[in-house]
């Protein structure tokens, strides 16, 4: 599921923002660093939440385990934004709303090759990517063989 690339976010003239951690994404985050893409499961119910919440919406326990996910899903929504220009990002930005394979939705960027091919229903897959020395994941365009998903693009 983890491709470490360089890609276009680790340019000398541009300084991206990092992102920023709380407690309850903490496992997050080091989960990407380790080079997994995690989300929360209830010990209890055994619902999958993202974003992470201390206690689960369905059943209220507290109690959670971190779970890796493979990576893949369906897009769901997207949008490519393009005025005003964010810094440090290139513009076109494409930002993703991603049916993942284990039940959850997960807002992620697209890669920038990826955005002319962008449509609902495609299947895309989540690589980690570092800006400096802080991994964060990205989406990218994926095949049928890549995410076990049997449908043709």
């Amino acid at each position: 599921m983890v491709q470490e690339t360089q890609d276009q976010l680790q340019r000398q003239d541009k300084i991206l923002p990092l992102p920023r951690s709380t407690r309850d994404f903490d496992f997050f985050y080091k989960g990407l660093d380790d080079g997994k893409l995690l989300v929360q499961k209830c010990d209890d119910c055994g619902t999958i939440r993202n974003p992470p919440t201390p206690m689960c919406p369905h059943c209220l326990s507290l109690k959670w385990k971190a779970i890796e996910c493979e990576g893949s899903g369906t897009l769901h929504s997207f949008t490519v934004h393009h005025h005003p220009p964010l810094p440090s990002f290139e513009v076109p930005h494409g930002i993703v709303l991603v049916d993942m394979r284990e039940g959850f939705r997960l807002l992620g960027s697209l890669r920038q090759g990826d955005i002319p091919k962008i449509e609902i229903g495609m299947l895309l897959k989540a690589e980690i990517i570092r800006r400096g020395d802080v991994a964060t994941f990205q989406f990218r365009a994926a095949s049928p063989i890549e995410t076990g998903d049997g449908r043709q693009q």
